[in-house]
């Protein structure tokens, strides 16, 4: 038996990219319905968000309804559940197609039995849940059963989410074989595999880098599950290149090594894409050069750079900066006055770790009001906040030091 999974369609929400893709709301909703009739797979699995949401019904409806037939004249099932967009369009849904089969509506486990395995599923009963979904599972679900398949959409790893939060251990506790999960755009394995996040079909916005697409599924005999296949289908990717520009002295020094560094990067790719860059600068810099001018005129940005193997390479209207400065702090450090301060306290790891608490304070007090309650929940974890004063303070250096007489 074949299956082709995924989640986060978000049909009406259009991919924010260059101008050259020419891309609607429905273009990634095509790709998976296509992919699926050209696999000749069994099953279609959908893990929830495959409405951005409720407003959004119109635009929407008939393209979603279109594919299904498609889907159900190929013979292909189409099985899935409700994540916290369309919560309320898959109920609707259920009562005027036949193509489809919801489990789990109104936040309650179901089983479905298609072909050799079972599937159980559970739906969002609202936009938002802070329940653990696993917590509730009927395990009765799965009696008689010998190969299964969980769908559930589900925030993995925080302790508070408004998004039914689970952990990594809540799926390796149960004796479902395999779970495909959706809620996160970035697609890849947990639970020691256990468990699959399908990730976006199509990358939505300059965030969502590698690649995107489904999985496919293979049973083994009717008994046991082969080793699942990610098949590519987004027709672009975004992706960080890391340059190192140490020792580089003008800005046309830095552009050539990031050209010669995305060449570098198409010839590695397995197949052509239109390639996306985020320049991530890395290594020494001097305070004389000011990257900020690195793209020059607006009109400059997001062009394309220039075309490899099939591939067309554009960089992306912004960069990372995770350079150091080319200065000697310990001779600053000896020194009087502002700078001097500066640079003894971004030697002092002591004062780096108490800053570093300072961000996470905020970080975690920004969710605690009102305007950002519902905001999906992240720790900033030390190591992060003690890179981000770091940061702080080297930009706060260079300006200082620019601002001297010689910049130095």
């Amino acid at each position: 038996m074949k299956i082709l999974a995924c989640s986060d369609i978000h049909l009406g929400r259009i991919p924010q990219v260059g101008e050259d893709e020419q891309l609607s709301g429905q273009s990634s909703w095509k790709a998976v319905v296509n992919t699926a009739i050209q696999l000749e797979v069994d099953a279609l699995v959908l893990v929830g968000d495959v409405v951005e949401q409720e407003h959004a019904w119109l635009s929407v409806y008939e393209p979603l309804l279109t594919g299904l037939k498609q889907l159900k004249a190929a013979d292909i099932k189409v099985i899935a559940v409700g994540g916290n967009h369309d919560y309320q369009v898959f109920p609707r849904l259920a009562q005027e197609s036949d193509a489809i089969s919801l489990l789990g509506l109104g936040g309650m486990w179901e089983s479905y039995d298609f072909g050799p395995v079972r599937f159980i599923g559970w739906s969002f009963p609202s936009s938002h849940t802070r329940i653990n979904p696993l917590k509730e599972f009927d395990a009765s679900l799965l009696e008689g059963a010998s190969l299964t398949l969980g769908l559930l959409h589900t925030d993995v790893g925080v302790q508070t989410s408004v998004y039914a939060p689970t952990q990594p251990s809540d799926f390796l506790a149960n004796s479902v074989g395999m779970w495909m999960l959706g809620h996160i755009h970035k697609n890849g394995p947990l639970a020691e595999g256990k468990a699959i996040y399908c990730g976006s079909p199509f990358a939505l916005d300059k965030s969502e880098m590698g690649r995107h697409g489904a999985w496919l599924l293979q049973t083994i005999a009717d008994s046991t599950w082969d080793e699942p296949q990610f098949i590519n289908l987004c027709p672009y990717r975004y992706e960080r290149l890391t340059v190192d520009i140490s020792g580089l002295r003008d800005l046309e020094e830095i552009r050539s090594k990031v050209t010669c560094s995305a060449r570098d990067f198409v010839s590695t790719l397995p197949e052509p894409s239109n390639l996306y860059l985020v320049p991530v600068f890395v290594g020494t810099l001097s305070p004389s050069v000011d990257l900020s001018l690195f793209f020059g005129s607006l009109e400059e940005r997001e062009k394309l750079l220039f075309e490899q193997q099939k591939s067309k390479v554009y960089l992306v209207t912004q960069f990372v900066d995770e350079t150091e400065l080319e200065v000697d702090l310990l001779s600053l450090a000896e020194g009087q006055g502002p700078v001097a301060l500066l640079a003894r306290m971004l030697l002092d790891e002591d004062e780096m770790a108490s800053l570093a608490h300072k961000y996470q304070s905020l970080d975690r007090e920004s969710y605690n009001s009102s305007a950002f309650g519902l905001l999906e929940r992240r720790v900033l974890d030390t190591d992060e906040a003690i890179k981000r004063s770091r940061q702080a303070g080297r930009k706060l250096l260079k300006a200082m030091l620019v601002q001297t007489e010689g910049g130095f």
